[in-house]
């Protein structure tokens, strides 16, 4: 006799917690679901509808339960490549009234430009946080430093920021340039940022 299987939707609302670390654990943060977050509290800002990403919205909205997302992005900025050490650094911002972060050891902090700094760890060297000097409501984080399993399910990566740091290793729309092709062919936006801004 045959069984049939029922593919089981992931409950959009918990008390469970996002989670990320360095790798060595020094610096660890957690925050809620984005699916946890009543967008209907007249205490949140404007600001919410841009972090937070509706079902209606997302590219893969089963994911995850067809429940809100935190935004993400890819950024390929010539900083953010160096001192992260990759191709390309994944970031998501989180305002600061949901984020608890604990530091067990002295974490570095590095001024990659006059109006931001970026927070690592100075036992294994993860790049952690970016804090914006204009900003004091949030931060962003790293994705890779998530350790909650299905990254996706809680997370919509929403288009590519600083392409033309890139330029060398990146395709273009019409295929010439470097090697990052699966990176930058997944049909999100690319934004550049004005030529007379400065990088973060």
């Amino acid at each position: 006799m045959e069984s049939s299987k029922t593919a089981q939707v992931p409950s959009t609302s918990s008390n469970e917690t996002i989670k990320g670390q360095c790798r060595c654990g020094c610096i660890t943060y957690e925050f809620p679901k984005a699916s946890d977050i009543d967008l209907n509290d007249k205490n949140l800002s404007e600001s919410y509808n841009t972090i937070i990403i509706p079902p209606e919205k997302q590219k893969f909205p089963e994911r995850g339960g067809r429940s809100n997302k935190w935004r993400a992005s890819h950024c390929h900025c010539a900083a953010c490549r160096q001192t992260a050490g990759a191709l390309v650094v994944s970031w998501a911002y989180i305002p600061l009234k949901h984020l608890t972060v604990t530091r067990k050891e002295k974490t570095g902090m590095y001024r990659a430009s006059n109006r931001a700094s970026r927070e690592f760890c100075l036992i294994c060297g993860a790049a952690v946080f970016f804090h914006d000097d204009g900003d004091t409501n949030g931060t962003d984080l790293t994705l890779a430093t998530i350790t909650t399993p299905r990254l996706f399910d809680y997370f919509e990566l929403v288009g590519h920021i600083w392409v033309e740091d890139a330029a060398d290793i990146i395709l273009d729309e019409d295929g010439n340039g470097g090697g990052l092709a699966t990176i930058l062919n997944d049909g999100l936006p690319r934004t550049k940022q004005d030529s007379a801004s400065e990088a973060y």
